[in-house]
């Protein structure tokens, strides 16, 4: 009992447990993105948009200047709008990890992930500044879901970004809260470094600066103005290279100006405070800031590349981050508050955040308690200020990676607040099962029931719209493979990516918001299919467009990417969308030549010939859905469509796992709630031949043959199942 005292008591063992839990955090976020992220192509790989730059750099092949097939017909000078570091990076790792591009690709986001738990490590410590709670939040940090749940799948800017931005914050936090002295210079120059890398990375990396540069201001209005000019000069500098060293941010100028004006703020201020010999006065230090922020406003203005964010985030500061519907919006503000600038809803945070939620709450409750109770020390301001500043943050951006650092702060806070030793130990019994529980529902694919209805009564949770059903992604690509487009396809810039990537057709429209060309664009479609036939025929030709994906919901719903969230109004019954939807017999601009459960392609320039899909899409049904139906029909129809969905991917799951009686199960609870569901159909024959049930195989692979008439899979299997039966007599 004495040795142990002793070693746990030795000056250095703290020390020892911080470099543990780096590395066991590490190992660990790595495991668990190694598990989860899947090992083919994802179609969730960014839009596939910034993944085919990529892959073109680790194939030797430089973008072009002009990507024509990016935005037909205009073009883009790429070099004026993609950050090229992560590009080069996974080029590198490519060329040492010596796998296809999707794998490299993978296993370097793993690494990245893992990377900012041990950045983590230097945050935790410039908050704390003691080791033991530093290693604890270390590993708190490691598994919660927020701070990766955006990495899989994806190829993400902010996966390359978050180490430096972290590095960046603890910076930021020792400057402003450490005495003088040479170490300074040193993190001053890792800070501005970590900001360089950051911003060089991801775009969006300059809000959170800006984030950053805000407290830095407020510290030093709270009466430390000289270590606000040294934290702000740091960042400011690292911007400023950013800027320097990367054309598309020099190019597009307002967003990386306004961080450094921020930055730059605290710099001026204290000299203007020190001219005046008044540097110990706050108000010196609003006046200088308030100074350049207004040059800075006067000498850049707002860049058009960004006009969308502006309106965005004045929208969003008007209604307090709650959507208020299209009609009370801007055309710009309309369009991107959803996606990737939606605010983050209930049932996200819930998942991300729900367990570990309550103690961070409860941290953050217990912090400011002791700051109330007596004067603030150096560092405790910007430290409870600092998570007040990023849940700002989340009403302009959905983007709840910046919000894991402080909810695993702030999670061992009340452990960390105290000095007895039975305390913290019963505050562990709480915190570690707790925290086992929210790794195990969150990472699990098939939580509990009850937890799922638990998560759906808190949140509320309304059935979403599934952008896709069973295997109908994979026929529409492959459709597309054997019809080669003469000209490019137009589409919703969120569906587009894939067309251009995997399929190989023009799009004429893509998800890069930061082109002005691209947002109007986006309008005008919109715009045009709520119009009649002819409107929108002229801007089919205008744009060179040979083909029209028309996608069901943005149709039939008013939620996310619908034709009324962009336009605030429904298309009316004679509309090109309409039609499109109910009537394709009417259209004679445009003619069907394939239907999926949620899509149809168009042709453009020729009438309707009497095309029928030979399988059954309720979504297209005029029996079920004849017009625009009710928001509360549309739901329930959802819900069960959803459902139906997710019990064809447990039985997918669990047929590659061979557990064939559980995966026809499965297949059998999706087909009782979608009879006509086509792909369910076939699988549940490959079960039930699997598990010797030879009549019942033979009539679920016939009704996949009558279902598909060009597929040729179900009378291969025919085939196979009547060689298997005589072997087998």
């Amino acid at each position: 009992m004495k040795l142990i005292r002793t070693f746990l008591t030795h000056r250095y063992t703290p020390w020892g447990a911080l470099v543990l839990a780096a590395v066991a955090g590490a190992t660990f976020r790595y495991a668990l993105m190694d598990r989860l992220s899947p090992r083919e192509f994802s179609y969730f790989v960014e839009s596939c948009m910034r993944f085919r730059y990529a892959e073109m750099r680790m194939l030797g092949r430089e973008p072009p200047k002009l990507d024509r097939l990016a935005l037909w017909p205009e073009g883009f000078p790429a070099d004026r709008m993609i950050l090229t570091v992560p590009d080069r990076t996974a080029t590198l790792f490519y060329k040492l990890h010596r796998g296809d591009t999707f794998l490299a690709t993978r296993a370097l986001i793993n690494v990245l992930s893992a990377a900012s738990v041990v950045a983590f490590v230097a945050l935790a410590y410039a908050v704390y500044r003691r080791p033991w709670p530093a290693a604890a939040a270390t590993l708190i940090y490691a598994g919660t879901f927020g701070a990766y749940s955006r990495g899989w799948s994806n190829f993400l800017r902010e996966d390359f970004a978050m180490p430096g931005l972290l590095v960046a914050t603890a910076a930021t936090l020792y400057l402003l809260t450490s005495d003088d002295g040479r170490r300074r210079w040193l993190v001053a120059g890792a800070g501005a470094a970590a900001t360089l890398w950051a911003g060089s990375c991801w775009h969006m990396s300059q809000f959170y600066v800006a984030v950053l540069a805000l407290f830095v201001v407020a510290y030093g209005v709270a009466g430390r103005p000289a270590r606000a000019a040294f934290a702000g000069a740091a960042l400011a500098v690292g911007l400023a290279a950013a800027a320097v060293l990367n054309k598309p941010l020099w190019v597009k100028g307002a967003l990386w100006n306004v961080g450094a004006a921020l930055a730059a703020a605290p710099v001026a201020a204290w000299a203007l405070a020190k001219m005046a010999k008044r540097a110990d006065r706050a108000r010196w230090l609003v006046a200088g800031a308030a100074v350049v922020l207004v040059a800075s406003s006067l000498a850049f203005g707002r860049s058009p590349a960004y006009g969308h964010v502006f309106e965005l985030i004045w929208a969003k500061v008007v209604h307090l981050g709650k959507y208020p519907g299209p009609a009370a919006l801007s055309p710009e503000a309309r369009l991107f508050w959803v996606g990737p600038y939606q605010s983050p809803d209930r049932l996200r945070l819930f998942i991300e955040y729900g367990p570990m939620a309550v103690l961070a709450a409860a941290g953050l409750i217990l912090w400011w308690y002791h700051l109330a109770r007596r004067r603030l020390r150096e560092g405790e301001f910007v430290a409870a200020a600092a998570p007040v500043f990023i849940i700002l943050y989340l009403l302009i951006s959905r983007l709840t990676i910046f919000l894991a650092p402080w909810v695993a702060l702030l999670s061992i806070y009340p452990a960390a607040g105290v000095a007895r030793v039975k305390a913290r130990l019963c505050y562990a019994l709480v915190l570690i099962p707790l925290w086992g529980f929210h790794i195990y529902t969150s990472t699990n694919q098939k939580p509990p029931e009850w937890f799922r209805g638990v998560v759906a009564s808190v949140t509320g949770y309304e059935p979403e719209i599934p952008w896709y059903y069973g295997s109908e992604r994979v026929e529409l690509l492959l459709w597309m493979a054997r019809h080669p487009s003469p000209g490019p396809v137009l589409a919703d810039f969120s569906l587009s990516p894939p067309y251009l990537y995997l399929a190989g057709w023009p799009i004429a429209l893509n998800p890069m918001f930061e082109v002005p060309e691209v947002r109007r664009k986006a309008l005008a479609y919109a715009e045009a299919a709520v119009a009649d036939e002819e409107t929108f025929y002229r801007l089919c030709r205008r744009w060179g467009v040979k083909y029209v994906v028309h996608f069901a919901p943005q149709v039939l719903s008013r939620g996310t990417g619908s034709f009324y969230n962009a336009t605030a109004r429904e298309p009316g019954p004679n509309s090109a969308a309409a039609l499109m939807q109910f009537h394709p017999e009417k259209l004679r601009r445009f003619r069907l030549v394939l239907e999926t459960y949620n899509v149809r392609v168009f042709e453009v320039g020729r009438p309707y010939d009497g095309f029928r899909s030979r399988a059954y899409h309720p979504l297209y049904d005029p029996g079920r859905f004849g017009a625009i139906p009710k928001e509360e029909a549309l739901k329930a129809f959802y819900r069960d469509f959803r459902r139906a969905d997710y019990y064809y991917n447990l039985g997918r799951e669990n047929q590659a796992a061979g557990d064939y009686v559980a995966a026809a199960a499965a297949f059998a609870s999706a087909l009782r709630l979608h009879p006509d569901f086509e792909d369910a159909t076939l699988r549940l024959g490959q079960c039930q031949a699997a598990l010797g049930q030879y009549d019942e195989a033979r009539t679920a692979f016939e009704r996949a043959a009558v279902a598909r008439p060009g597929d040729p899979r179900p009378r291969e299997y025919l085939k196979a199942l009547k060689s298997q039966r005589d072997a087998t007599r």
